[in-house]
């Protein structure tokens, strides 16, 4: 706009000027070596408006020219932007159709940086559900490069190994990980599972300490107890049974009274044939009440006499006698006795409560040992239409 302002006022001055120069002889005269110019001053000044609006003209012509082809490399841009994305979608959506192959050919296609390392994890998984377990593995290293991705991927590569009873390099993996990402549920969870799967139960104890918001009370109980049993077994091979029940005692009163600890102590002495001093542990685990963790655990008591057991589900039940729960464990402890009376009894009323694979084949073996052979037949059949 200043321009096209200056370009009129050079032609009003002109048109203004130029009568008043008409009649004027003066001239101008530029000398060059041998070359010499010489104008008069109204050529002058028409050879000036000409050249500036021809300087206009070129400058106009090539801003356009640049904008033209500034112009065309967006859109080149937008055109291969537009067919990444395309890819993407396409890949995405083969991977949804279990169409892995046709996944992987178009998430090859895509930007990996454009897409933080998305399509990496989408080609890894493709590569994962073919078995590819290499090719898989090698996607999800690459997709730990992106920040967006690291977790997700290492995540994966995690659960890889420990899949392939690789536990150390699983730790290795959690390990260097960042502070945050080592608070992340998942990350709790797959570490509890490596360092189960090397055995490593010590230190499983140590870090489920911290671990208890990050999983919730059930996984956590879950863990505390495979982290019990794990040592308990320990012990028990190494150095028998007697110095089981001494480690028990010198554990201090908050573990003893702990229900995971309690549940992983009785399954270790009942699998070292200590039944009674199972039954001890478990009656007095629960003077509150039954615990899911524990109550469980008198369905696999082989005592000759649980006197203390049977109290004390009798007793329970007759504060709630439609407890599917109790009269299961009654039903399964009083088979082991013999007692098939009772146990019939208590296992017919529990699944006329609720239906259980576990209470079908006990009753079933209740019906083949008194020879009613057609019976358990019967209940043989009807279990296997259940999933356990």
């Amino acid at each position: 706009m200043i321009r096209f302002a200056l370009l009129i006022v050079i032609l009003l001055t002109g048109l203004v000027a130029g009568p008043m120069l008409a009649g004027q002889k003066g001239y101008v005269l530029i000398a060059l070596d041998q070359w010499t110019i010489e104008m008069s001053v109204i050529s002058l000044g028409l050879t000036l408006l000409f050249g500036i609006v021809a300087f206009l003209l070129l400058e106009w012509l090539v801003k356009r020219l640049l904008t033209l082809l500034t112009g065309s490399r967006r859109w080149l841009g937008g055109w291969s932007e537009r067919k990444r994305q395309k890819a993407f979608t396409r890949g995405l959506v083969a991977l949804e159709e279990a169409n892995y192959q046709e996944a992987e050919k178009q998430l090859s296609r895509v930007d990996s940086a454009a897409f933080n390392g998305l399509d990496l994890l989408a080609s890894a998984q493709a590569a994962a559900k073919r078995k590819q377990w290499d090719k898989a593995r090698e996607l999800w290293m690459q997709a730990r490069a992106f920040p967006a991705s690291e977790l997700a991927a290492t995540l994966h590569l995690v659960k890889l190994e420990i899949q392939q009873q690789q536990a150390a390099e699983a730790l290795q993996l959690l390990e260097a990980l960042s502070e945050k990402h080592q608070q992340h549920p998942r990350v709790a969870l797959l570490w509890a599972k490596a360092l189960a799967h090397a055995g490593r139960w010590h230190e499983l104890q140590d870090r489920l300490k911290g671990w208890k918001k990050t999983l919730g009370l059930e996984k956590y109980d879950f863990w505390m107890r495979q982290a019990a049993q794990g040592v308990f077994a320990e012990i028990a091979s190494k150095e028998g049974a007697n110095q089981l029940k001494l480690n028990w005692q010198g554990l201090p009163r908050a573990k003893r009274q702990d229900p995971a600890h309690q549940a992983a102590y009785a399954e270790q002495l009942m699998e070292q044939g200590m039944h009674q001093d199972a039954e001890q542990v478990l009656v007095e685990g629960q003077k509150q009440g039954p615990h899911p963790l524990l109550l469980p655990l008198f369905k696999k008591l082989r005592s000759s006499n649980p006197v203390a057991a049977m109290r004390k589900l009798e007793e329970w039940l007759k504060k709630d006698e439609q407890n599917a729960e109790l009269l299961s464990a009654l039903g399964h402890l009083a088979k082991h006795t013999r007692d098939f009376s009772l146990a019939e009894k208590a296992l017919t009323k529990a699944l006329s409560i609720r239906s259980s694979q576990d209470d079908l084949l006990a009753l079933a073996e209740i019906k083949e040992a008194q020879q009613d052979n057609k019976q358990a037949l019967a209940l043989y059949k009807q279990s296997l239409q259940l999933h356990p």
